[in-house]
This record gives structure tokens, sequence and C-alpha cells, in this order.
């Protein structure tokens, strides 16, 4: 599935540009949002925001995650991420529920076929 934004304007080369604003935010549950910027070729493109206390429920990879901490921080498997960091879980890996106390924003790349576990 290819994510076309509401209204995005054609740049030269095929490229097209757009206001993150003008994507709809997905209410996930448990204090989390996503807005998905762009899926494409079995990968995914999100911004990710955790309110204070929230959370990402557990969940196994089907191909590489790529975390990046913008803001905040976040604890994935008992290790604290903070802003400007960056984790890499590869296929196949899984991560219990993460939790954010301060709450935070980050850029996830991914597999749009991961698998919610049950916590």
């Amino acid at each position: 599935m290819l994510y076309k934004p509401a209204m995005s304007e054609k740049l030269s080369q095929g490229q097209e540009k757009f206001g993150a604003d003008e994507r709809k935010w997905r209410d996930v549950g448990t204090g989390l949002s996503v807005l998905d910027l762009h899926e494409e070729n079995g990968r995914r493109l999100q911004l990710a925001r955790i309110t204070p206390q929230g959370r990402i429920m557990a969940h196994k990879h089907r191909g590489t995650e790529v975390m990046y901490v913008v803001r905040g921080s976040l604890v994935v498997d008992g290790a604290r991420l903070k802003a400007g960091d960056v984790l890499v879980s590869p296929p196949d890996s899984m991560h219990r529920e993460s939790w954010s106390a301060e709450g935070c924003e980050l850029v996830i790349e991914c597999s749009p076929d991961d698998d919610l576990l049950r916590s």
C-alpha cells in the first residue's frame, strides 16, 4: 500500500512535497499516536508521539526496524533511549512493551507487517 498525501505538490523527477500536518495522525491507544509518512516496497516511514506514561505494545519485527528519538525518552527492553539515540532491531526480533515516562517523539522506519504480541 502506498500512502498518498491529501494535498501535495508535484516536483521534478517524480518527487512529491507535502506538509506533515496535511496527513492524519492515528490514535492507536495506550498514549501512542502515529503519522504514516510513506509506505513502499515493504517499508513504512512514520512519526510517532507517545504521551507521558504512554506505551508501545509488545511486537515482533518482520523486517529491520530503525527508531530515532527526536525528543523525550523511551524505555525499550530495559534500555533508556534519549533524544538523538538510534535503535536498530533486526528482522524477527521482539520488543516487550515499551514506555515513556515523560513522553517522546520518534521517527520509525519499519515493516508494515510487524506482529502485535500479547504483553
